[in-house]
């Protein structure tokens, strides 16, 4: 029986996975700190459930990647310490109080400088090989010098981003020299550039702190099992058998007729699809897990649902639970695997299942 609040698709997030995942970091990052990455809703996660439980199990400090994500985690948590990774849209900086910044250029610093009005503690970001957000070293210390003087703003760190600590040793250790020569230069302040990957890959990455985001979750930073890792995925995706129908030989299920019977064959039918973060490309080769087994997704994936194989003999009934992403008995789907199946990574897998609010404006041009 279909419960009628029974909801289409449930993300349910294992607090206590994500509490020995953070363990696990902080093991591997000791003496570091560890600091636990919550950005974009925590990964889909949910940032202030993360954020609270990863606290409660040793992490220092949260990380996200806008003031607006900041602004909503105190909210929920209270006075918590935060750092704001990545740089103010311009016109926040007199808004923002209570959290450690990042500045990426010296024209944001100046803008701060300018804007502040309560004291705040600033990370100096050095561009050392992602080429993204990041200053050159020779406008890094000069940031810091000034930083270093004290007044408002107090220079809080130093930090970089590795762009391949996952796939290449050399590129990584390369970038890893670079910020350590920096940093021997550098006003003493916590240095941090070591992602997930860095800190369980590479120790002399480690420094003062390190910021891991991937792997709080129990996913795996190098797209593999995460349990290779000692992690745990805190994430399962479920939604249920809303109906089961024969197909004759010949009939077809979907848009396309990518599912075309060539016997007597049973289908079931679950409300997900792609507008719930199943990804179309899915189509024909995901699995999902009934009763314990593995179902071939034989239809293409619409908006609102998908279908997946029985075969000759009816074994699922109504109001049976489909696993889309977790374990049912000895069988699990993981994130990794949907995302080699799609030809992406793990995180945009994740985020795609709550993504962050948007901001919708709409108009009438010309009207």
């Amino acid at each position: 029986m279909i419960g009628t609040d029974r909801a289409r698709a449930t993300v349910t997030v294992d607090l206590s996975a994500v509490a020995a995942n953070v363990a696990r970091l902080i093991e591997a990052a000791a003496p570091a700190e560890m600091w636990a990455v919550v950005k974009a809703d925590g990964y889909g996660h949910g940032a202030a459930a993360v954020g609270r439980a990863a606290l409660a199990a040793g992490a220092a400090r949260l990380c996200v990647a806008t003031w607006e994500e900041a602004r909503a985690l105190r909210d929920e948590l209270g006075d918590v310490p935060v750092l704001v990774m990545g740089p103010l849209v311009p016109g926040q900086e007199s808004d923002v109080e209570g959290v450690d910044v990042t500045v990426t250029s010296v024209e944001s610093y100046t803008r701060l400088r300018a804007a502040a009005r309560s004291p705040l503690g600033v990370h100096v970001k050095a561009d050392t090989g992602m080429g993204r957000w990041g200053m050159a070293e020779g406008d890094a210390l000069r940031v810091a010098e000034q930083l270093a003087e004290g007044d408002v703003l107090g220079l809080a760190g130093l930090m970089s981003h590795l762009a391949v600590a996952d796939a290449d040793e050399a590129f990584t250790r390369g970038q890893v020299e670079r910020f350590a020569s920096l940093a021997d230069r550098f006003p003493p302040c916590p240095r941090h550039i070591a992602n997930s990957a860095a800190t369980l890959r590479f120790p002399e990455a480690r420094f003062d702190a390190v910021r891991c985001g991937i792997a709080v979750y129990g996913l795996s930073p190098f797209g593999a099992d995460p349990a290779l890792d000692g992690l745990r995925p805190a994430l399962r995706l479920e939604s249920f058998v809303a109906e089961v129908k024969p197909l004759a030989p010949g009939a077809s299920a979907g848009y396309g007729r990518r599912l075309v019977a060539s016997e007597p064959t049973w289908i079931g039918l679950v409300p997900a699809g792609y507008a719930d973060g199943v990804p179309r490309i899915l189509s024909g080769r995901a699995d999902v897990l009934v009763r314990g087994r593995r179902r071939r997704v034989a239809a293409t994936i619409s908006m609102d649902q998908l279908t997946f194989a029985i075969g000759p003999d009816r074994d699922v009934e109504p109001g049976d639970a489909v696993t889309l992403l977790g374990e049912d008995g000895d069988e699990r789907i993981l994130p990794e695997e949907w995302a080699h199946m799609a030809g992406t990574i793990n995180y945009e897998i994740v985020t795609s299942l709550a993504p962050r609010p948007r901001r919708v404006e709409h108009v009438l041009r010309g009207a």
